[in-house]
């Protein structure tokens, strides 16, 4: 299709169903087990040629997208964010940015819609969002630089100490992506913030900058339970010291809503001493794929591809069902995940422990190094990426964290 050639509305009516469905299933890729850099930057490119249909279809494509955002989906609302912000037109933008500041949901793929764009058109729509007096579009313009890693500057300085609850959260969040050092003091004076989010986003950010007296706020998220404690664990383990983090998985052990968590705050150690109480949980059907998950993300080992797998335990269901009178409507968290054979995985830990040392770190069977986590950023799955970005990004105050959820081809050009 060009621009002269007549519009086939069935033809751009699926670009943008397809341009929908592939980013939320995108969404769910970055933070997934089964998926590498390329396999997403597969799967970009996939949006992007559907991206580029609404594109070309002009006028009628954009008339798709502005009627998708009554659907309240957020597929649709990433698709019309990248339309509207790289149109420049302003009723478009105030209708995506009334949209992203709905739900949660919407909000995030408004910020992928801005992050979508490339650099050129990024510049100019940014400085626009995070100047404005609305604090509607100072939210989006915030975080949509946190995620590119661009420096708003002094905007982001004025975020931080906004009477906005949600924009002094997302700014603090950034300040720590950024690694805007020259904030640490403003950032410390949110840790004891009543407010939960400005308190765990000031806190991570200290501990992203070489705080470490930030970790006995963040400490109190790891020991409660909330929407905070698995992000609240993934920094706290991988900077307190072998004791205490063993004090803390032996408290979550004893708490049956906690065993899961305790299991892949195991995988965040990296401590193969945890090994054999992984592999005697890989008999039980409840915790076996988060116990397998774990034992990858340390040893390295790909359960399927070693054949130390198994078929899911006849009669075992997890999450929603067809049952009309069962209230248990949430997902299976493990959906994903491998069904570890515990034998067989017993026999692989007797032939191959002693390549391991216990007291040491390991991820993807490698001692952390920066070099090895270097290269899990370029060759590991999406979990274990996200575990190298953070061990860099704790390294030291200056080490850059790097973003594994943007666009595939933006981070092969990084790596």
């Amino acid at each position: 299709m060009t621009a002269a050639s007549p519009i086939l509305e069935h033809i751009v009516d699926q670009h943008f169903d397809e341009a929908a469905f592939l980013w939320e299933q995108r969404d769910a890729a970055v933070t997934a087990i089964n998926y590498s850099l390329e396999d997403l930057a597969y799967l970009d490119s996939r949006v992007d040629a559907h991206i580029d249909g609404l594109r070309l279809a002009g006028e009628y494509g954009w008339k798709l997208c502005e009627d998708g955002l009554d659907e309240e989906e957020p597929g649709t609302a990433f698709a019309t964010s990248v339309i509207a912000m790289e149109s420049g037109d302003a009723e478009r933008i105030d209708q995506v940015i009334d949209a992203g500041n709905q739900s949660r949901a919407a909000f995030r793929a408004v910020v992928s819609g801005l992050g979508w764009m490339n650099n050129k058109r990024f510049k100019e729509r940014i400085p626009e969002l995070v100047r404005a007096k609305s604090r509607k579009y100072r939210r989006l313009g915030v975080a949509a630089c946190g995620i590119r890693r661009i420096n708003p500057r002094q905007y982001l300085d004025q975020a931080v100490e906004s009477s906005d609850l949600y924009l002094k959260a997302r700014a603090l969040r950034a300040a720590g992506e950024l690694k805007r050092l020259d904030l640490l003091p403003a950032i410390k004076r949110n840790i004891q913030r009543e407010d939960h989010a400005c308190r765990f986003a000031a806190a991570r950010s200290a501990l992203l900058l070489g705080d470490r007296s930030a970790l006995e706020a963040l400490s109190a998220f790891v020991l409660t339970q909330s929407s905070y404690t698995l992000p609240a664990m993934r920094i706290a383990l991988r900077l307190v010291d072998a004791q205490t983090a063993r004090n803390w998985l032996k408290a979550q052990a004893k708490v049956p809503e906690q065993r899961r968590q305790m299991l892949i705050g195991t995988g965040i150690t990296g401590e193969p001493g945890y090994i054999p109480m992984l592999i005697k949980q890989m008999s039980n059907p409840e915790y076996a794929r988060a116990a397998g998950e774990s034992f990858e993300m340390i040893t390295g080992i790909d359960l399927a591809a070693e054949k130390l797998e198994q078929e899911p335990p006849q009669g075992f269901k997890a999450g929603p069902n067809d049952d009309t009178d069962n209230d248990d409507v949430a997902m299976d968290e493990d959906e994903d995940l491998n069904w570890p054979d515990a034998d067989l995985v017993s026999r692989w830990w007797e032939q191959n422990a002693a390549a391991f040392q216990t007291g040491n770190r390991y991820l993807a069977g490698h001692p952390i190094t920066p070099e090895t986590c270097r290269q899990v950023l370029k060759n590991g799955n999406q979990r274990q990426r996200h575990a190298a970005a953070l061990e860099l990004a704790l390294s030291s105050p200056e080490a850059p964290y790097f973003n594994i959820r943007g666009p595939g081809a933006w981070q092969k050009k990084r790596l």
